[in-house]
């Protein structure tokens, strides 16, 4: 018998797969559910994409015999007039994931160091295991980057420094004047990454923007943003870099051939155009965090103001019999444990309809005793 174990890098065998948000679907078969199921688990736009990018996509269906255009050419060009940077500096990749990946990829050798947060956007960990490097995760007790303690980190092994700002899945924010001071500190010495998946629902007063602190001088940062969110194309899969363009030209060399595919390429080019659409996801967002914010000061549950779509809630205790508890009643919501927060979870924000109905089985759950809270205050 052939042991291909023997066959695997040893170091791969420790990476912990990445646990995705469940599908409607899955839940359905699972509890034989048929009945409406809301899924606030992954930061989805729950108003759907512009009817602008369905038109694209519709148009482009004849031709999808044909190969993408590897370079991504037109939604490049689209790009450096929306950030007004060069062409050369833009990578774009099958979901910012794919940045990611081809970031660890090119940077990350065996015993490299690299810093993010804890809790954090899980795929910087999976990185640092996939490439045997060293990771550092610094966490803070109010759930935030905690960006002076990781220049504190910095050494002569240190490589990537991974920034999810908004933060994912705490939603806390690095505003511009610390970001700045954080790269004084950090001197060049590594490559400093904003992953601003989650810019477009931002009101924080001092902004972070990583393509203007690019553009001002700093060379070693790199901004990724997505089209899953705001612009609402996340089954598609597209996102991009913004960076250095020798780092650019070395993450193109790498990228998979073809990995936009077309309807991708021409929903975005669509969708970017379309403004109004990107408001009112936005606002209802806006809109979304004020109202859960009430339900959860009256139900008395610890919270952290977000600048995401979603929203990090304490309850207390272990949060998995709520979690269970919701899924039989049909919601879907992201349980902390994943996140190394077993009493935390991550709430997407959605319509009203949803955030209502997820607060209504909530509360049921907390009256029913899950969790063993002894008071709910409704």
């Amino acid at each position: 018998m052939v042991d291909i174990s023997s066959f695997i890098r040893p170091h791969l065998k420790k990476v912990h797969p990445y646990v995705p948000g469940k599908p409607i679907a899955e839940v359905q078969r699972d509890f034989g559910l048929t009945g409406e199921i809301v899924k606030l688990a992954s930061n989805e736009n729950t108003l759907g994409p512009s009817p602008l990018a369905i038109e694209a996509i519709k148009a482009e269906l004849p031709n999808i015999w044909l190969y993408p255009e590897n370079s991504v050419y037109y939604l490049k060009q689209e790009l450096a007039k929306f950030h007004d940077v060069p062409v050369n500096t833009i990578v774009v990749g099958n979901g910012a994931v794919e940045v990611i990946y081809l970031l660890a990829q090119a940077t990350l050798n065996p015993g490299d160091e690299t810093i993010m947060g804890q809790p954090a956007f899980m795929i910087y960990e999976i990185m640092a295991q996939m490439h045997d490097a060293t990771r550092i995760a610094i966490g803070h007790p109010d759930f935030k980057n905690d960006i002076g303690a990781f220049a504190e980190q910095i050494t002569d092994r240190t490589k990537l420094i991974w920034i999810d700002n908004p933060n994912n899945p705490t939603g806390s924010y690095c505003p511009r004047s610390e970001v700045i001071d954080f790269l004084k500190k950090v001197d060049n010495r590594c490559i400093v990454v904003l992953d601003e998946a989650y810019q477009h629902f931002v009101d924080h007063p001092d902004l972070c923007d990583g393509t203007r602190l690019f553009k001002e001088g700093h060379e070693n940062v790199v901004t990724l943003r997505t089209f899953s969110k705001v612009i609402g194309l996340a089954g598609i899969r597209c996102g991009y870099g913004i960076m250095h363009p020798e780092l650019a030209r070395m993450l193109d060399t790498l990228r998979i051939n073809f990995s936009v595919n077309s309807l991708a390429q021409v929903a975005v080019i669509a969708a970017l155009k379309d403004h109004e659409h990107m408001k009112k996801s936005r606002d209802a967002v806006i809109e979304g965090r004020k109202y859960l914010y009430g339900q959860f000061d009256m139900l008395g549950l610890k919270y952290n103001e977000t600048q995401g779509n979603f929203i990090w809630v304490d309850f207390g205790y272990d949060s998995k019999e709520i979690n269970d508890f919701l899924l039989h009643e049909g919601i879907i919501i992201r349980p902390g444990w994943i996140f190394g927060c077993s009493t935390c979870a991550r709430v997407s924000i959605g319509n009203r309809h949803q955030n209502e109905l997820f607060i209504e089985k909530l509360i049921k759950a907390l009256q029913a005793g899950v969790g063993k809270r002894s008071h709910v205050p409704v």
